[in-house]
């Protein structure tokens, strides 16, 4: 019994995300099943169908997005599992070994798996963010040595102007990408910015961490070796999103910082 409410549950929740009138749409029939009275069947699965079951059932019914009616005359020897529909019953029918009854039409419900699913999705999200830091700065650390070691040294010098262009960029950034995806024409220019960024913000992200290293890492041995100061300074940023609240406010001062580096080291002239 137990595995197959996990199932159905799991079933559930994928299912849960789509509107009822979607399964429709996918060329499922709303025609429906019906077991006569006298008829025997060993089992019933109905998925976006309704089901009047009027004879006898030897094992379980399982009724997805679809109501269910049992009349006087019904019999059913096991459970009867539904999800995502309404359930008639008569009085006289019989059922062996219990109801499992879920409703989408419940707002808690609906609440409840909404809940499920965002917590779910923020977590993968700052699971890909974390391995996104600590990759891409151990990347952008040896491919791009020497333009990291040169932003590192910009941000430690101009620390608050740095951060100031770093917030700039972004508005800016954020503005052009955003007139860019309401026209057919720039969504493709807002997509190619979107990989270019990525491609040069580990330029930033890796100076970043050596700075955070190489604080952390005062007085230890090997502290001045630059992989384990990319490396601490990167887990450590990656850390500090797992916080609530703080960790949305960090993600962004990371951010704006990593963007302003990466502006400075690129403007022309710049001199280290």
């Amino acid at each position: 019994m137990s595995r197959k409410i996990c199932l159905l549950l799991l079933l559930l929740l994928f299912l849960s995300f789509f509107p009822g009138n979607v399964w429709a749409e996918q060329g499922l029939t709303n025609k429906t099943m019906i077991i006569f009275e006298n008829q025997k069947v060993d089992n019933v699965f109905l998925y976006g169908k309704d089901g009047i079951i009027s004879g006898e059932v030897t094992d379980e019914v399982v009724v997805i997005n679809g109501n269910l009616t049992l009349t006087n005359t019904a019999r059913i020897k096991d459970r009867i599992f539904l999800l995502g529909g309404e359930l008639t019953q008569e009085p006289g029918a019989q059922v062996g070994k219990g109801i499992f009854h879920i409703s989408l039409a419940n707002e808690n419900l609906n609440s409840l798996l909404l809940g499920v699913g965002a917590f779910i999705f923020i977590e993968l999200m700052k699971l890909f963010l974390a391995l996104f830091i600590l990759l891409a700065s151990l990347m952008s650390a040896f491919l791009f040595k020497t333009r990291v070691n040169q932003t590192k040294v910009i941000l430690q010098k101009s620390f608050i102007k740095t951060g100031l262009l770093g917030l700039l960029a972004t508005l800016g950034l954020g503005l052009i990408l955003v007139a860019l995806t309401v026209t057919i024409i720039g969504i493709p220019i807002a997509v190619l910015l979107g990989i270019m960024l990525i491609f040069l913000l580990p330029i930033g992200l890796g100076a970043l961490s050596l700075i955070v290293g190489e604080l952390l890492l005062t007085g230890v041995a090997r502290g001045n070796k630059s992989f384990y100061q990319v490396l601490t300074g990167s887990l450590f940023i990656a850390a500090l999103l797992n916080f609530p609240l703080l960790g949305v406010f960090w993600g962004i001062v990371i951010f704006v910082l990593a963007l302003g580096s990466l502006a400075v080291s690129l403007l022309p002239g710049r001199e280290t």
